[in-house]
């Protein structure tokens, strides 16, 4: 088996899963209070920001390829829905219509928890398959 190397900007990624969650979980204990949208926020933004950067040059933020692609490219629209779905809600809530918030907080989490799990196994779990040359089949 061969050693992972972690850098410390995948690092970055789980923590900001983990501020979300202790803010969504604020959210829906205490209805939608303005540090939990705050902490949710902070999250989203510092994923966000993480994700966005490299492509526009910031080198020290960028991730070498590995694994698998196709996970990678799934993760980024569960990662894009997960924002869409963030957007929804913080509607739902200068609307002032709770229920549909924390249905649209709730669905957040789980397209998150879905990115991350996803984005974690292609980078360090699935290896690409190797392309075998015509002559040795």
């Amino acid at each position: 088996m061969s050693k992972t190397k972690l850098r410390i900007i995948e690092l970055f990624h789980p923590l900001a899963f983990l501020i979300y969650l202790y803010g969504s979980s604020l959210a829906h204990i205490e209805h939608g209070i303005e540090l939990s949208l705050w902490l949710m926020t902070i999250a989203i933004v510092l994923n966000l920001a993480v994700t966005t950067f490299p492509w526009f040059g910031i080198r020290w933020l960028r991730l070498e390829p590995k694994g698998c692609i196709w996970g990678w490219r799934l993760s980024l629209i569960l990662q894009i829905a997960s924002l869409v779905s963030f957007s929804y809600a913080m509607l739902h809530r200068l609307w002032r219509s709770l229920p549909q918030f924390h249905t649209y907080i709730t669905l957040t989490t789980l397209l998150w928890a879905a990115y991350l799990l996803l984005f974690i196994y292609s980078r360090h779990a699935c290896q690409p398959k190797k392309q075998q040359d015509d002559s040795e089949a």
